[in-house]
């Protein structure tokens, strides 16, 4: 592969990285105040659904398909 598509790539996983990160606020932050769902869960569900598409080989739509596993795993 070439360089500047290997640039690319890395950009692109940075994005979806901070995306990522970025559901993983989003969620805390709507949920803050919450007895019954504590931030530690919701990183923890968070993070575990990132591992299960870990492998997935087309990347542009993880952030909404995590959020919207998170937000099923946390009733919302």
């Amino acid at each position: 592969m070439a360089p500047a598509a290997n640039t690319v790539e890395r950009l692109e996983e940075r994005q979806i990285g901070q995306q990522l990160d970025e559901v993983e606020t989003r969620l805390v932050d709507q949920l803050a105040g919450r007895k019954e769902i504590t931030e530690e869960r919701v990183r923890n569900i968070v993070r575990a659904i990132r591992e299960r598409f870990a492998d997935a080989r087309i990347r542009a739509f993880l952030p909404i398909l995590v959020e919207r596993a998170a937000r099923r795993e946390l009733g919302l």
